[in-house]
């Protein structure tokens, strides 16, 4: 009979749940005295075959649906054998002596009904929802108000995190994440499973309360620390997060403050909530927008310095001028047009090169040339203007990147390539895999050479005491560190050192064949494999997508018309149900192939029905490699059949 049940819920993290569990596996506790449950909502990843494959003996539950986080934890939970149960997220990195701790500590203190331990993120960071106070009324609005923000170590303001307590000290606390929730069964017993009305977020804050309220105390334990990617299962960047989180932050004070607070507080801490709701989205699109926002004026800008220099010079020279619906509709279309070409070429990606940038002015102007030559002669004030007024606001957008890339850390990078320096930590056997790894997927990267673990080597850059030298020297911005050889405590170690904060730090999981990290909390992560992962999956590769179904749509719904004098075409009756995003224009059938599944299609790869038809390797390809270009020239071919 295991001592400890440990849960992990998956939904599309196949290797950073491959690592999470080689981590486990790697844990100086008993193998005997722990079972572990994986419970999986309905990935479209490999997880189902990455665990046949490698973890064929660990107990694994392949939901139908995603059923959320709380549902699916309590399905584990009713298959736990153990004394002690683990909810887990799928992406962390235990320390060997993680597990083997929590045990001893839940031993020595019978009152202990649930533990937390420290959590740093990807690049080293202090996570300090680590250790949380209850969100009471009070904290809740010091929190949702910037008043914790502003006095964090204030034991008034800063109650929501806790932040007065010493990082590195054993406290008991009021609130533990449900990254990592360690729980004595008998205490979960008695306060009841997670609450399945939180879909996700908020479920671990409430069941930790009712495990204090059924006698127990909660602790946060530093003596251990793992790693939380958190990017992978927290997507905060999208508006579906903040109403989630919002949404579960509202069930909670319902559930537990409703009878113990007024009419008025209680309106006022709702309004709070959602008015903390609102400014996150707000926050969110004017951080998506503004890079664009502002190219709008500096093209605005320079259409109109080369309107009046145009009319003043050249159109009226003896007197006269444009009309003023010129500058104040005309103008601004152009730009809204050429805008609307750098965007579909890439150019406001979070990362992109100098090549999105100018095929994004390619077609911007090839658009803005193509609509002018369709105006009425009335409403084509001038060619010159158009073609100058580009040229010259381009040049300034050009030049505000630059500028903009010096100040903002290469977030508008305008080089096409650049190449990453790197160093190895870890054996010459792990060295093999490791560049086998890197360059069958990163070609931008520059292997400078190999760290030695332990002693000196020959044919190596030095050891692991000369790490920080090499570094400086090498100028070196990504360091990948062998799990194998360093140990996951020790990586954990040296992610706490300043100047390994200051660079990106991959893993090399042990017996694994990916290279894995997370540079922050905020982002979602890379991953470097030989097998090349579906794009198509990827948040910003759906965007992309997405963006062109609407844009397609939007031109196809401009020559309507003209679809109709076609009695074949069958494409018009499909253009609402692909605008409001119920269908998209490509797509394949997922069925009976291990590609990740997307939206209904309007045009069937590999269907005969359809005017495009490929083999399942062109699918594969398709989801392997996607980018718009593959949905337009479908659909032209689709148009014109």
């Amino acid at each position: 009979m295991p001592k400890l049940s440990i849960i992990i819920v998956s939904y599309n993290v196949c290797h950073f749940l491959e690592q999470t569990i080689r981590s486990i596996l790697r844990s100086s506790l008993n193998s005997d005295s722990y079972e572990i449950i994986v419970v999986d909502n309905d990935s479209s990843d490999a997880t189902s075959q990455m665990m046949e494959q490698y973890f064929p003996n660990i107990r694994f539950i392949a939901n139908k649906q995603n059923t959320g986080f709380s549902k699916a934890n309590n399905q584990g939970i009713a298959e736990a054998k153990g004394s002690y149960v683990l909810l887990l997220n799928p992406d962390t990195v235990l320390a060997e002596n993680t597990l083997e701790s929590c045990v001893k500590f839940m031993d020595k203190h019978p009152n202990c009904g649930a533990l937390g331990v420290r959590m740093i993120d990807g690049g080293g960071k202090f996570l300090p929802e680590s250790k949380r106070g209850l969100p009471t009324p009070k904290a809740s609005f010091y929190k949702i108000f910037g008043l914790a923000k502003l006095f964090p170590k204030n034991k008034i303001f800063g109650q929501y995190h806790l932040n007065y307590l010493p990082e590195f000290e054993i406290n008991k606390i009021d609130v533990l994440s449900g990254a990592f929730m360690f729980m004595r069964k008998e205490a979960l017993e008695k306060a009841g499973l997670l609450d399945e009305a939180f879909f996700m977020y908020g479920e671990d804050i409430d069941l930790s309360y009712r495990i204090q309220l059924a006698g127990y105390d909660n602790y946060y334990l530093p003596t251990t620390t793992i790693i939380h990617y958190k990017g992978e299962s927290t997507k905060k960047d999208s508006v579906n997060y903040v109403k989630v989180f919002y949404q579960a932050m509202f069930i909670f004070a319902k559930k537990h403050f409703a009878l113990k607070i007024n009419f008025i507080t209680g309106l006022l801490i709702y309004a709070a909530i959602y008015l903390r709701a609102f400014i996150s989205v707000c926050k969110q699109f004017i951080k998506a927008i503004w890079p664009a926002f502002l190219e709008f004026l500096v093209l605005l800008g320079s259409y109109i310095g080369v309107t009046r220099y145009w009319e003043v010079y050249n159109k009226y020279v003896e007197g006269g001028a444009y009309p003023t619906s010129y500058f104040y509709q005309h103008l601004p279309l152009y730009v809204l047009i050429l805008i609307s070409g750098i965007a579909l070429g890439g150019g406001y990606k979070k990362f992109f090169s100098g090549k999105h940038l100018w095929r994004g002015i390619f077609i911007g102007i090839a658009t803005l040339i193509l609509i002018y030559a369709f105006l009425p002669e009335n409403l084509r004030y001038s060619r010159a203007i158009l073609i100058l007024g580009a040229i010259l606001g381009l040049g300034a957008v050009a030049f505000l990147r630059f500028m903009l890339n010096v100040l903002l850390h290469k977030r508008f990078a305008l080089d096409n390539y650049k190449q990453n320096q790197v160093v190895f930590v870890g054996s010459e056997e792990e060295l093999i895999m490791a560049k086998d790894l890197l360059f069958s997927y990163a070609k931008d990267k520059v292997l400078i050479g190999r760290i030695s673990p332990s002693e000196i080597e020959i044919n190596t850059l030095g050891t692991m005491a000369e790490l920080r030298k090499i570094i400086e020297f090498y100028k070196v911005n990504e360091v990948i560190l062998s799990a194998k050889s360093l140990g996951n405590k020790q990586i954990i170690d040296l992610l706490a050192l300043d100047y390994l904060q200051r660079v990106r730090i991959k893993i090399l999981p042990p017996d694994a064949q990916f290279i894995i990290g997370s540079f922050s909390k905020h982002t979602q992560g890379s991953i470097y494999t030989k097998t090349k992962p579906y794009t198509i999956q990827q948040a910003q590769i759906k965007r992309q997508k997405r963006r062109f179904d609407i844009i397609s749509s939007v031109a196809l719904l401009v020559v309507y018309p003209l679809l109709l004098l076609k009695s074949n075409s069958h494409i018009t009756s499909h253009i609402f149900n692909v605008l409001i995003g119920k269908k998209t224009w490509v797509a394949y059938d997922p069925k009976g192939h291990d590609l990740p599944k997307i939206k209904e299609g309007v045009i069937l790869i590999d269907s005969d029905d359809n005017s495009v038809s490929f083999t399942q390797s062109a699918k594969s390809y398709y989801a392997t490699n996607y980018h718009w270009r593959m949905d337009l020239e479908a659909l032209i071919t689709a148009v014109l059949k």
